[in-house]
């Protein structure tokens, strides 16, 4: 698929109630909205850049730029607009930080080409929670750690994923395959992450030495 000049996220359905500039709380605050010098509304850093780092056109978001905390706030937007289904185009590392983004968030994407390293890379994304994770689609995790129940849910985004794009039933199990075994890792990694039983040296301070 070929790369297109600028980057865009687009709503799949248009409707009128795209408003552009109509972005999430935060957002708002983190940037300056001006409708001049260019189509849309354009959200800028600072006043002193000429540049945005994106634009709202209500329907379509653009940017020039493919870093993920940016696609990441498209994704976002697109959330808060209520957009279940997004069209991208753009550059590859775009599209590919577009779909993996959205479909951690449990959005459709179209426009993208979608390769086993792109599953195995939404794998270790909803493996773990993060700010891309929608809470209306997976349990919130206790105390900032997955739970076993949203760990499944998490790799049902996964299997979903596999099951659509990809035909041929023994591919499909090494894709799974992969993921499973990542999922499996970040989990054991968590587990393994509790506070430690051993005593610390303040704790051990001041006993006398065994003789």
């Amino acid at each position: 698929m070929a790369d297109s000049p600028i980057n865009q996220v687009a709503s799949d359905l248009r409707s009128p109630q795209d408003q552009a500039g109509d972005v999430p709380e935060r957002i708002r605050r983190r940037y300056l909205a001006s409708d001049r010098h260019g189509p849309g509304v354009g959200f800028y850093i600072d006043a002193n850049v000429d540049r945005p780092v994106f634009r709202d056109a209500g329907s379509r978001l653009s940017t020039d730029r493919d870093d993920p905390n940016v696609v990441r706030e498209l994704v976002e937007i697109a959330q808060h607009r209520g957009w279940t289904m997004i069209q991208v185009s753009g550059s590859a590392a775009f599209r590919r930080e577009v779909w993996t983004t959205a479909r951690a968030a449990g959005l459709e994407v179209r426009g993208h080409k979608v390769t086993d390293r792109d599953v195995q890379a939404l794998a270790r994304r909803t493996a773990r929670p993060g700010p891309s994770a929608n809470p209306a689609r997976s349990p919130e995790p206790t105390a900032g750690r997955p739970t076993s129940l949203d760990a499944t849910t998490r790799l049902r985004v996964v299997e979903a994923v596999v099951g659509g794009r990809i035909v041929e039933s023994a591919r499909q199990d090494r894709v799974l395959a992969k993921a499973r075994a990542t999922l499996a890792r970040w989990l054991e990694r968590d587990d393994n992450a509790g506070p430690s039983t051993r005593p610390s040296r303040r704790q051990n301070k001041g006993r006398e030495p065994t003789r």
